[in-house]
C-alpha cells in the first residue's frame, strides 16, 4: 500500500518512509509528489513529499503488471488488454483453425441444450495473441447471464480445455452481440461516478463483487486518477474492488 511521507530534504523523506514501512532501502520504491524548496529566509519553504511503497507489496506488483496490459480497442471495436508476445501471436496464426475447431467441439454440445440455434464465428487479435469467438442467436441473455457471469464462466472453462497440451498458451474471449464493449462502457461510467463520490466524501467505497476481468477494467481506468487508489479484497466470489481516497 502506498503511503505519503514528508521530509525537509529528499533523504529525510526517504529515511522516514523506511521507518514508517519498516523496510530497507533495497525494498523501497517511491515517487516524488512535491519537490521541496527552502524559500527565502525560510519563508515559503516546502517539504519534500514522496509516495512510498514496498516493492514486494502484492497490490503494487499487480499494478505494475496492469501497466503492461493496457485496455485498447481491437479492430472489431472490442476492448481487450494489450500485451505484446510475438511467439504466441505467430503460434496462434499458424494454428488458428485447429484451435477454433477444438473450441467449437467443446461449445457445440453445450449449446445443443438450448432451444434456439447459436452460430459461432471467430476473429484473431494479433496484438493480444487472442482469439475472439462471437456467439449469435435470437436470445443470448441466458448465455451471457447476469453481469456476464455465465459468459465469463464458460470462457474460463473453454480456455482451460483449449490450452491443454498446447505449446503456447493463448487467450480465447467469448463475446455476444458486442456485449464486452457495452459492458466496458457501463463500467467506465460507473467508475467515474464512484470516483466523484469518493473525492467528495473522502471516504473509501467498496464495490460489489465482480469478475476478475471487470476488476481489471476498474484498476486500469482509475490507476491515474489523482487522490484515488484501488485495491482488490475478498476471496473467490466475494472478491471486489475498494476505491480509496488518498491525500496528497
Amino acid at each position: 500500500m502506498r503511503t505519503q511521507i514528508k521530509g525537509e530534504t529528499l533523504d529525510e523523506a526517504i529515511n522516514n518512509a523506511m521507518i514508517e514501512l519498516s523496510i530497507t532501502s533495497e525494498n523501497l520504491k517511491y515517487d516524488i509528489i512535491q519537490q521541496g524548496t527552502t524559500g527565502f529566509l525560510g519563508i515559503g519553504s516546502k517539504p519534500y513529499i514522496i509516495e512510498a511503497y514496498d516493492k514486494n507489496d502484492k497490490e503494487e506488483i499487480y499494478k505494475e503488471k496492469q501497466k503492461e496490459q493496457k485496455l485498447e480497442k481491437d479492430e472489431k471495436g472490442i476492448y481487450v488488454f494489450k500485451k505484446e508476445n510475438s511467439e504466441r501471436s505467430n503460434f496462434l496464426k499458424e494454428n488458428k483453425e485447429e484451435i477454433y475447431k477444438k473450441a467449437k467441439e467443446f461449445l457445440e454440445p453445450i449449446f445443443k441444450g438450448f432451444e434456439e440455434e447459436i452460430a459461432l464465428n471467430y476473429t484473431i487479435n494479433e496484438e493480444t495473441s487472442s482469439m475472439i469467438i462471437n456467439l449469435q442467436g435470437e436470445k443470448m441473455g441466458v448465455i451471457i447471464g447476469k453481469y456476464g457471469q455465465t459468459l465469463d464462466s464458460l470462457q474460463h472453462i473453454l480456455n482451460i480445455v483449449v490450452n491443454e497440451n498446447l505449446k503456447e498458451k493463448i487467450k480465447i474471449r467469448l463475446d455476444s452481440e458486442n456485449y464486452r464493449d457495452k459492458r466496458y462502457k457501463k463500467i467506465e461510467a460507473f467508475a467515474k461516478s464512484i470516483v466523484q463520490k469518493v473525492k467528495k466524501t473522502k471516504r473509501d467505497y467498496s464495490l460489489e463483487p465482480m469478475s476478475s476481468y471487470d476488476r481489471r477494467i476498474i484498476h486500469s481506468l482509475l490507476q491515474k486518477e489523482r487522490n484515488i487508489e484501488t485495491v482488490s479484497k475478498g476471496e473467490g466470489r466475494e472478491r471486489h474492488v475498494v476505491v480509496k481516497y488518498r491525500k496528497n
